[in-house]
């Protein structure tokens, strides 16, 4: 009777521990446990495509309580991406500031017109092409629809009035009104490919005179096509400082400015302070980042006084990027955090216009600002300013670029 009872009872606990085992096993199908710090890690599968357009699926694992993302690809190698907070900095607290790509975005607003030309004149005989006067995008939709109601007949001279309609994914419209004038003309002479050769109207006199104070520098900016420069009668004008374009992304090709190293020669000879902008047109943050290998390549170490700008400025047929509004911020944040990883600190250069419907600059890097006017109404926070692009000044022998910087 006692061995009965025994056998019993340890068939009761051997029935108790089986229960238990496929107890954990069922609840492991559907949820894993992190065993260093208990928390759930939810599963969710999405389809990436790969600039070759060949699709392929990755598994991404989000873990809530360290917000992170951890995609695992078809080659089975793992990378990991810090969550953004509303700010745009990284929740890591061994990078703070390290800024992660946004994952995903609801379509709240309407497309917007970046560039918007409300009367614009053709030659007979051309064609008329509308994303040649304008340029748009949408918060979240990298494909927004154009409808245009009218037409244009560019084999008559006259006035035509059309109305163009922006429709994005998720039905939201934004419309406009254009005048196209088709006038009898010849096609403009192709472009000089030489320096400019544009007057200044604004001697730096007279912009010396009206915005040094205490507290301020003055200063231009120059690309190849001021042409060549003399940087000792600049200096000798009272210049401060000159921002050189050391180059670009244009058309997908990398470039050099090709009066970079001359001109960096030259001002820092002179005695000027220096820093560089990068002319940019990256469409997505790999580019970004390759930009940023080029141009350090040619910087090669070089000591700079001031920021280095990211210049996106292509915003004219804009939507031929198949970007979103989110993309090209996306684009200046990566540039920027790889800038800095490189031991400078990054800017944005953008006009009025941009910095308030385009650029959100989550992290509130230093912004140079564009705005030709005698008095900017700009709001928001600037350290240099872009004055006038029509600019006069001894050593220079064409229309050039002046700023006063803030310090």
């Amino acid at each position: 009777m006692k061995k009965m009872l025994i056998t019993i009872i340890v068939i009761v606990f051997i029935i108790g521990i089986v229960l238990a085992l496929i107890t954990m096993i069922s609840a492991r199908k559907s949820d894993e446990v992190d065993n260093d710090e208990g928390n759930l890690v939810e599963y969710v599968t999405v389809n990436m495509t790969t600039e070759s357009t060949e699709e392929k699926t990755e598994e991404v694992i989000f873990s809530p309580a360290e917000d992170t993302f951890q995609r695992v690809d078809t080659n089975n190698t793992t990378t990991t991406d810090e969550a953004t907070d509303n700010s745009g900095a990284s929740s890591d607290s061994s990078s703070p500031d390290k800024y992660t790509v946004n994952q995903n975005t609801e379509d709240t607003k309407a497309p917007v017109f970046l560039i918007n030309s409300k009367n614009v004149n053709v030659n007979k005989g051309t064609p008329f092409d509308v994303h040649s006067y304008i340029g748009y995008a949408d918060d979240v939709d990298r494909d927004v629809e154009l409808i245009m109601d009218g037409s244009v007949n560019t084999a008559e001279t006259g006035t035509y009035h059309v109305t163009i309609t922006l429709k994005d994914d998720a039905g939201h419209t934004t419309s406009s009104d254009m005048t196209v004038n088709v006038n009898e003309g010849s096609a403009p002479p192709p472009e000089d490919d030489g320096p400019s050769t544009r007057p200044g109207t604004e001697s730096f006199e007279s912009f010396d005179s009206e915005y040094r104070k205490a507290g301020t520098q003055l200063g231009l900016d120059v690309s190849r096509w001021q042409g060549s420069i003399d940087f000792n009668k600049v200096k000798a004008e009272g210049c401060d400082f000159v921002i050189l374009r050391i180059g670009g992304y244009d058309d997908n090709e990398f470039y050099t400015d090709r009066c970079y190293q001359e001109y960096l020669q030259g001002a820092k000879a002179a005695g000027l302070k220096v820093g560089v902008y990068w002319h940019a047109e990256d469409s997505t943050p790999e580019e970004a980042r390759a930009s940023v290998k080029y141009m350090l390549d040619v910087l090669d170490g070089e000591k700079l006084d001031f920021p280095i700008a990211y210049d996106w400025e292509d915003f004219l047929g804009f939507e031929d990027y198949k970007m979103n509004l989110q993309d090209i911020n996306d684009c200046f944040e990566v540039f920027a955090d790889e800038v800095e990883a490189a031991g400078y600190e990054a800017c944005l250069y953008s006009s009025l216009n941009f910095l308030e419907t385009v650029w959100t600059n989550t992290r509130n890097h230093k912004v140079w600002l564009a705005h030709y006017t005698s008095q900017t109404d700009y709001t928001g926070s600037y350290y240099m300013w872009q004055h006038t692009s029509s600019g006069k000044i001894d050593g220079v022998n064409c229309a050039v670029d002046f700023n006063v910087l803030y310090e």
